[in-house]
Formats: structure tokens, C-alpha cells, sequence
């Protein structure tokens, strides 16, 4: 298993609004902003960032459609650690509804961030071996069910250490983490691809899920 961890913290504060808004539609724009620049220190200091993946053979478990073309998987998983979901929940608890979904959105943003700078190591890394990759694909994005979370976990060997594990009904621990694959071949081209949330039709996607929270607390 290999590790990552040299992040790089970047956050884009307009798509951020932009996200919020999109949930909760009635609110102060200014006031949002102010509450961003108040808790981006509080996000710096609540994550840590690690990323992992290990390289193995292509069982016949794993012979879907966009694989099958690929000779090896590579299983993935990045994690923003639990510190940040323990700051989200206890702004909810003491009723900072707003606070704690524009810092759930930030988080979750900094996840697919991280995520995507996750991907541009493993291409490099991949391309310098000749081997093209896949783009990702997640247990519960439709492709793969959400039981393979478990079987990624497996594959990933010490990767308890880091406090992350399996809850019931397949959910990782922390919440703010991702599993995935990707397939990797000499026959596959050397383009990026990375995939597009967009077009995903996972329910569970974190980023859901705060929009969840939030029809449940704003109801206009």
C-alpha cells in the first residue's frame, strides 16, 4: 500500500456560496461570506488528509463494463480524517444550522478537491509506467454496488492504523472519506479520466446528503 499526503488546500469560496445557495435558497449572501472566511481556519485545522491506494490483479468480481478492458485495479481511498465531521456535528448541536452546513459543503468540497489532485498523481504515476488509467469508479455510483466498500478496505493493508473502518450497511468511517477503483492497462489511452459528479447518480454522495440536512432544518 502506498500513501499520500502532500495536499494542497484549495478552496474556491464562490462555487462554495453557489453549492449553499443551492440548498438553502433564502439567506444572507454577505453574511455567508463572512461565515466561510470565519471557519476556513477552522477547516485547515480539522483535516488531515490522507490518501492510499495499492495496486492489485483484476479478479472476475470486478468485470464491469468500463474494466474490462483494464489488466490490473487500483484500490483507492481518501479520507479528511474524523477531527472535521466532530467540529460539523457539534456546530448542529448547539443549533449553528447554517454554520455547520456551509462548513459540511466546504468539507465536502475539499474532499473532491483533494480527490482530484489524488487523481493527477496516480496518472502521473501510471503514464511514467505505460500504463493508461481508467477514470473512477465508487461502490454506489451505479456501476459497482456499495458492498465493494468493504472489499477496498481489505485490499488497502494497514490502513486501520489511520482509524478508518467499515460501519453497518457499508458506510466508511470517517464520513468525510471515498473508496473507489480504478483499472489500469498498456492497452487503455493515456487521456484523463476523471470522473464527473455531474453524472453521478450516487444517493449516498456527502455532498447529498448535507443538502438532506438541510430541507430538513430550512423549510420555505
Amino acid at each position: 500500500m502506498r500513501i499520500i499526503k502532500n495536499f494542497v488546500f484549495c478552496l474556491d469560496k464562490s462555487q462554495i456560496l453557489s453549492i449553499v445557495e443551492t440548498y438553502l435558497p433564502y439567506g444572507d449572501k454577505e453574511l455567508r461570506g463572512k461565515i466561510f472566511d470565519e471557519l476556513i481556519d477552522l477547516l485547515k485545522l480539522s483535516v488531515e488528509p490522507v490518501g492510499f491506494f495499492s495496486i492489485g490483479d483484476k479478479t472476475s468480481e470486478y468485470n464491469f463494463e468500463t474494466l474490462k478492458q483494464s489488466e490490473k485495479l487500483v484500490y483507492c481511498l481518501i479520507t479528511l480524517g474524523g477531527k472535521i465531521t466532530e467540529k460539523i456535528d457539534l456546530l448542529f448541536s448547539e443549533n449553528n444550522f447554517e454554520e455547520a452546513i456551509i462548513l459540511d459543503v466546504m468539507a465536502s468540497s475539499l474532499l473532491f478537491e483533494y480527490n482530484s489532485q489524488m487523481y493527477d498523481y496516480l496518472y502521473d504515476y501510471f503514464v511514467k509506467k505505460g500504463y493508461g488509467i481508467t477514470c473512477r469508479i465508487a461502490p454506489g455510483d451505479g456501476e459497482i454496488p456499495m458492498e465493494y466498500q468493504g472489499d477496498i478496505i481489505n485490499k488497502l493493508a494497514g490502513i486501520e492504523k489511520y482509524n478508518i473502518s467499515l460501519k453497518k450497511g457499508y458506510v466508511i468511517y470517517p464520513p468525510k472519506s471515498l473508496a473507489y477503483i480504478h483499472g489500469i492497462g498498456k492497452n487503455l489511452n493515456k487521456d484523463k479520466h476523471l470522473y464527473s459528479c455531474r453524472e453521478c447518480p450516487n444517493i449516498n454522495c456527502s455532498i447529498r446528503i448535507v443538502k438532506e440536512k438541510a430541507r430538513g432544518i430550512f423549510k420555505k
